[in-house]
């Protein structure tokens, strides 16, 4: 069922967009040439530069070994400075006028974070604030992370973007969460795999900031969320985190099994280690935590062998009491 789910979304998302112009990126091409198939880009920079609402870029197959030249955008807020490697801002107009960056036909290229080290920075391979955006086969691999403190760095974020589909992704083998939002409206994950992640350099090597997924949606205005079909292993925090999220999301079809574990190990803790956290408002002020709490559906979803909970949902004792609960 969820293959055919996900062919359905790509034709709506991406097969419309033939009457509009298809770009390519190839690991032998080059900026300077015109983005066809047989002139391809290098860069999704240089792509994201000639797409508009309707068109395509597809990548072609191969390994992409990104470099910290290839960084889009650094963005500091407070004391935090990110590095968004791909800053994805173009937007589609709507379902039928989507931009799609996706591997061509049965390819998938791999995007190979592990040269990007940025000094005191948080990377965020592909940060998302557009919308009716289809991202659609592509892997993520070697995300890095040089910060000791507290800290986390991210495949794909979501922060400002709505409608947008992300669709057979895998993020694995890195320091980074897999998939994480925090503002946006009806975005749909749907058939992602995020594994074999773990932090070994913040927070003393504990891997406790390294989700599968994050859900973290900072306004009861955000709605529409989904995680469908997705799978979470071997990540040393949690499979599927909804913390402190103000608005309720719906986890369905998915599996989370052999989280909060150092790699390749079931004997080596590493973070809480939970399959589904779907509650909590653990951290932070809690005259800030809403009310009502959001209601979070999760369905027909299976948890095993994870470090803890395999469902858990819960909130703070105090908050309970100012409440009357």
């Amino acid at each position: 069922m969820k293959k055919h789910i996900g062919i359905s979304l790509f034709f709506m998302g991406c097969f419309l967009s033939l009457s509009a112009t298809n770009y390519f990126v190839a690991t032998n091409g080059s900026d300077s040439n015109s983005g066809t198939i047989d002139k391809p880009f290098a860069t999704l920079d240089k792509a994201q530069s000639k797409v508009m609402a309707g068109d395509t870029v597809y990548i072609r197959q191969g390994t992409y070994r990104v470099t910290e030249a290839e960084i889009m955008e650094h963005y500091t807020a407070g004391s935090t400075t990110w590095s968004r490697v791909f800053k994805m801002s173009k937007s589609g107009t709507g379902p039928d006028k989507r931009i799609c960056y996706s591997g061509y036909k049965k390819e998938r290229p791999v995007f190979d974070l592990s040269a990007v080290k940025p000094e005191n920075e948080r990377v965020i391979v592909f940060y998302v604030s557009g919308s009716y955006l289809h991202f659609r086969n592509i892997e993520v691999v070697g995300t890095q992370v040089t910060i000791v403190g507290h800290t986390q760095s991210e495949c794909f974020r979501n922060e400002g973007g709505s409608d947008n589909i992300y669709e057979h992704l895998s993020m694995h083998d890195g320091m980074a969460i897999g998939f994480y939002i925090v503002t946006g409206k009806n975005n749909l994950v749907l058939n992602c795999d995020a594994y074999n992640n773990y932090d070994p350099v913040s927070d003393g090597g504990k891997g406790g900031n390294v989700d599968g997924f994050g859900g973290h949606l900072t306004s009861p205005q955000y709605t529409g969320n989904v995680f469908r079909g997705c799978r979470a292993w071997y990540n040393s925090d949690d499979g599927f985190d909804l913390i402190n999220c103000y608005a309720s999301y719906i986890i369905e079809y998915c599996w989370s099994f052999r989280n909060g574990y150092k790699p390749h190990s079931i004997e080596s803790s590493g973070g809480n280690g939970a399959g589904f956290k779907s509650g909590g408002y653990g951290m932070g002020d809690i005259k800030k935590v809403p009310n009502p709490i959001p209601q979070h559906t999760v369905r027909y979803c299976l948890a095993y062998y994870n470090r803890q909970q395999g469902f858990y949902s819960s909130w703070r004792i105090d908050f309970r009491k100012q409440y009357g609960l």
